[in-house]
């Protein structure tokens, strides 16, 4: 399962049913950072297709690793080509979680928030 989110509403919205597939709570916060950042210089009332951009979380590696050549035909993108990826530290189970950001244009974003694995 994957979840699209672009602003706090959105995370108030899926944090319960988040936690209840172990998404934890330091993931949780990084992805409420970068939404924070997005609110603030885009607007919190942006629609899906306004500028800004989203967090895109999967919530199981299965489904990443499903999606992510879909995705990165999609937006033009080539996976080796992301502006940073770093891992989310400070989860208590010790389960790697990794962020990845891509530049769509020269103001929208794409923040993909995954289970790390065996890269």
């Amino acid at each position: 399962m994957y979840q699209r989110i672009k602003n706090k509403l959105d995370l108030e919205i899926v944090k319960e049913s988040l936690k209840t597939e172990k998404v934890e709570d330091a993931v949780l916060k990084r992805i409420r950072e970068l939404v924070e950042v997005l609110d603030r210089e885009y607007g919190c009332c942006r629609g899906s297709s306004d500028m800004g951009g989203y967090v895109l979380l999967f919530t199981e590696r299965e489904t990443y690793e499903c999606y992510i050549s879909k995705l990165m035909e999609c937006y033009h993108l080539e996976k080796n080509l992301s502006e940073y990826t770093e891992r989310i530290s400070g989860t208590e189970d010790g389960r790697a979680w990794q962020e990845e950001l891509y530049l769509l244009s020269s103001d929208d974003a794409l923040v993909l928030v995954y289970p790390a694995g065996q890269e």
